[in-house]
């Protein structure tokens, strides 16, 4: 057979498949074979029916087309080998002509990533500068979970405690909701019940039955209560003081840490966690950032399937598996009130942006040649028990029961994937947060999202920033002809 193979955008291959006569014949034949076995002839017994009566009887095209259901994933399969083709989806067929037969068979292939330059990629790491008041705050929070509640007599003050009976009704709602002898407390940016009712609590008397009125927010998450007016009857039994702990040696040694028995100790351990905690939190955004910086420096071509994949992943994780079934996945969106077109198409964006980061993160992988050894899984493994066995982290027995959970091959292949994306990331944060030599004018993330610019319709066709031009990454199909 004849082949002829053009490269499509997209990341596809159309092989256009002509077969010789003969191979045809021997499969009308076949196909003679099995319909005469299925189709009652008069005057001819099953099985046994001549290829001209039978063909009288059916027609040329319904034989032509029973042939065609073997022959064509046949040759398409040898297409496949005699060409080298990684094929990672069901072809779209097409049938040419019949004289001779010609068979098109589009296929979509593996996708072709090529990141450039990437280790000359730089962005500016963000730096975290811990303030005073983050410390006293955190400071604050430590001396509040060892504070005592002192009963006072007097007026509600912030940061005081009430017990209280409280009775509120919203506009519209049939029935008041009642708590007796609820204790709360009274702090500056809380919400307790409903927004504005702990601001309009200081000042008021114990003892006394009191009623308040306030709106609520027009914007207010419960979409029912929004804008309507809130109604309290609140009688407040008592007051209680908050009495925090002086700071002393005295009281740090009480918290029990580790490695901590002075106020200075206390001071240097708040400071670290809180730059712990602030430097988790950016590192976050900067590697997405970052990774959006390498999708628009890359050359990507890939397949449309990739994407509707990463949409199927999307609604069957987002309806808690619903789509598994026909009539759970239309029960779910007639909650929800979408369409499934209207659905896929408004996750189709999202779902772009998300396989052209794992496609980078990848080739990154591949390019770094990174790996995780047996030992790195096991330590990985050790870490999540201890951190899951709690107060229970000392005794033996309960670590590895929990260690168990996680040392299984699933679960060693999972973690191992955690662990090469993690190292994949850490390499692009070293490489892009290196100081830029004078003259430098490598491609430079700003402070937006660039996933979102870069992902055009065209594969193509990938912005690296305002000023840059756009490049092609061989946009135009080549074509060979075979003869297998």
């Amino acid at each position: 057979m004849a082949i002829t193979k053009e490269r499509l955008p997209r990341a596809r291959v159309s092989l256009e498949i002509e077969v010789d006569q003969e191979r045809v014949e021997k499969h009308m034949d076949r196909a003679v074979a099995r319909l005469s076995k299925q189709v009652r002839v008069p005057g001819f017994r099953p099985g046994k029916v001549p290829r001209r009566n039978l063909e009288r009887h059916v027609g040329t095209a319904a034989l032509l087309q029973e042939a065609l259901e073997e022959l064509v994933p046949e040759v398409y399969q040898e297409a496949l080998l005699s060409e080298e083709i990684d094929a990672i989806d069901q072809p779209e067929f097409s049938l040419k002509s019949t004289e001779p037969l010609v068979v098109t068979a589009i296929v979509p292939v593996r996708p072709d990533v090529d990141l450039k330059d990437y280790k000359s990629l730089r962005a500016p790491k963000p730096e975290v500068n811990i303030t005073e008041e983050q410390v006293s705050d955190a400071l604050t929070s430590i001396r509040r979970r060892h504070a005592v509640l002192e009963p006072v007599d007097r007026v509600v003050a912030w940061n005081d405690t009430v017990r209280a009976d409280v009775t509120v009704s919203v506009d519209g709602q049939a029935e008041p909701h009642v708590e007796e002898d609820a204790e709360f407390p009274v702090r500056e940016g809380s919400v307790v019940s409903l927004p504005g009712f702990v601001e309009k609590l200081i000042g008021l008397e114990r003892g006394v039955a009191h009623h308040i009125e306030f709106d609520l927010p027009e914007d207010f998450g419960a979409e029912e209560l929004a804008g309507k007016t809130a109604k309290y009857d609140i009688t407040i039994h008592e007051v209680k003081q908050e009495v925090l702990p002086e700071v002393d040696d005295e009281f740090v040694v009480s918290l029990d840490e580790e490695g901590v028995s002075t106020v200075a100790e206390m001071d240097a351990r708040i400071r670290s966690d809180l730059q712990s905690q602030a430097e988790r939190m950016l590192i976050g955004d900067y590697q997405d950032e970052i990774v959006d910086l390498l999708v628009a420096t890359a050359s990507l071509d890939y397949p449309e399937v990739l994407v509707d994949r990463e949409i199927d992943r999307i609604i069957d994780r987002e309806s808690n598996h619903a789509s598994h079934t026909p009539e759970g996945l239309n029960n779910w969106l007639n909650a929800v009130g979408k369409t499934l077109e209207g659905l896929r198409e408004e996750l189709k964006e999202r779902a772009d942006l998300t396989v052209r980061r794992a496609l980078v993160i990848g080739q990154l992988i591949e390019d770094e040649a990174i790996e995780v050894t047996d030992e790195m899984i096991d330590a990985e493994i050790d870490s999540l028990a201890g951190q899951m066995g709690g107060a229970g982290a000392s005794n033996p027995d309960s670590v590895a029961a929990i260690r168990g959970l996680f040392d299984t091959p699933d679960g060693r292949a999972s973690i191992k994937n955690q662990l090469i994306t993690k190292t994949a990331l850490e390499r692009l944060v070293e490489i892009c947060s290196q100081p830029e030599s004078e003259g430098d004018a490598a491609p430079r993330a700003s402070r937006r999202r660039r996933g979102a610019a870069a992902s055009s319709d065209e594969a193509t066709d990938d912005s690296v920033d305002e000023s840059a031009a756009t490049t092609e990454d061989g946009a135009e199909t080549t074509t060979e002809t075979t003869e297998a």
